[in-house]
């Protein structure tokens, strides 16, 4: 006869899920999903975008996804990230179902490529096959005891994956289009999400997009909603000429974020020169001002050495420096020190994050109101 229980408590459901998903615990001691470091992207500015400080970037333990048309610098973001990754102590997976990086290409990054596993890829279900086959054994090595490597797993790009099916359509004649790709694509992020944020594995993919063919066209991700839902980071990206005189020079890139768990959807720009690559500071002009940060436009006076704050001079001075500054200097790490980039970060904290106050505040009846009338 089975034993009359006189209590039961959640201390008792606890142990009792403790035995059914080891992986659970009591969320005051649980790390699953905490990220613990941030991956730099290579610009300042961007990095407070995506995770709300000029020193973060993006999340260890998530999928996150860049959206663009062809050309506004997607693979370039990825490959930028690499190298940051590398000097972090990552070893890296690198997908590419384009077949548009080589090894020269990623050493002109400075890449190490003895730290990056390049692997072609062609299908979702061959990708789907490789990556769940990483986490699993990596899951059994930490399992029993292992000390596993850091890992940053890349695919380039998930918009062009095809499928098995597809594939064998094409070489038997058939033009029909595959509709379960959108299905297949989805079924790898159910399978892999949970396994990544216990390993602690950033997954960084890139995408196509298109216009809508709605009333209002807005920019559609491709692959269905699957890839979206499953992102912490939807960053749609879109480009402008950068010029130098009359000579195209690069792009100005806008970054807008189509969803961020970690940061208000807020838009910035960085600039992808030609022949200099990104700049690292390119953006906190927005930020600076004398007292913010002690650095902002002005003269130095060559008799007394006095600060002069002019917003019409074509120079910068900086609490920091004896000297003022060309512009053809300022976005270099002689203005922004690592002091002035802490006064900096701690002044842009309420533009990129949410307080408290904000969400109390949001009226659900207008939203709903809106949400009814779009």
């Amino acid at each position: 006869m089975a034993k009359k229980l006189t209590e039961f408590t959640f201390e008792d459901l606890n142990a009792e899920l403790k035995d059914i998903n080891p992986l659970g615990s009591i969320m005051e001691h649980s790390s699953f999903s905490e990220v613990t470091e941030w991956i730099d992207t290579g610009n300042y500015n961007l990095n407070a975008c995506i995770s709300g400080s000029v020193f973060g970037g993006w999340p260890n333990n998530r999928a996150c996804s860049v959206a663009g048309p062809s050309g506004t610098g997607k693979t370039y973001l990825m490959l930028n990230t690499v190298k940051r990754a590398i000097d972090m102590g990552y070893s890296i997976i690198y997908y590419d179902s384009e077949a548009a990086v080589d090894r020269d290409q990623m050493k002109k990054f400075g890449i190490d490529t003895n730290k990056v596993n390049y692997q072609p890829v062609n299908t979702v279900q061959d990708f789907r096959t490789s990556v769940t086959r990483i986490t699993k054994k990596m899951q059994d090595a930490k399992a029993s005891g292992a000390e596993l490597p850091k890992i940053l797993i890349i695919l380039d790009s998930a918009g062009n994956l095809a499928t098995a099916k597809e594939i064998d359509d094409a070489a038997s004649g058939s033009d029909k289009s595959d509709m379960t790709r959108s299905k297949v694509l989805k079924s790898i992020f159910r399978i892999i999400m949970t396994p990544m944020a216990d390993l602690k594995i950033p997954f960084l993919f890139t995408n196509h997009t298109y216009q809508s063919q709605s009333f209002i066209p807005t920019q559609i991700a491709g692959g269905g909603t699957g890839p979206e839902y499953a992102a912490s980071i939807v960053l749609f990206l879109n480009k402008a000429q950068l010029k130098e005189g009359d000579q195209k020079a690069g792009i100005i890139v806008t970054a807008s974020p189509n969803k961020n768990r970690f940061a208000k959807p807020s838009k910035i720009k960085f600039h992808l020169h030609f022949s200099k690559g990104m700049n690292r500071y390119v953006g906190l002009e927005n930020y600076v001002s004398w007292d913010i940060c002690g650095v902002d436009r002005g003269t130095i006076d060559p008799k007394t050495g006095e600060k002069i704050l002019k917003k019409t001079a074509r120079t910068w001075v900086c609490e920091h420096l004896d000297e003022a500054v060309d512009n053809k200097d300022f976005f270099t790490d002689k203005v922004f020190t690592t002091e002035v980039l802490k006064r900096i970060d701690a002044h842009i904290q309420p533009i990129f994050n949410y307080n408290m106050e904000e969400i109390e505040d949001i009226n659900i009846d207008e939203i709903l109101e809106d949400v009814a009338n779009d």
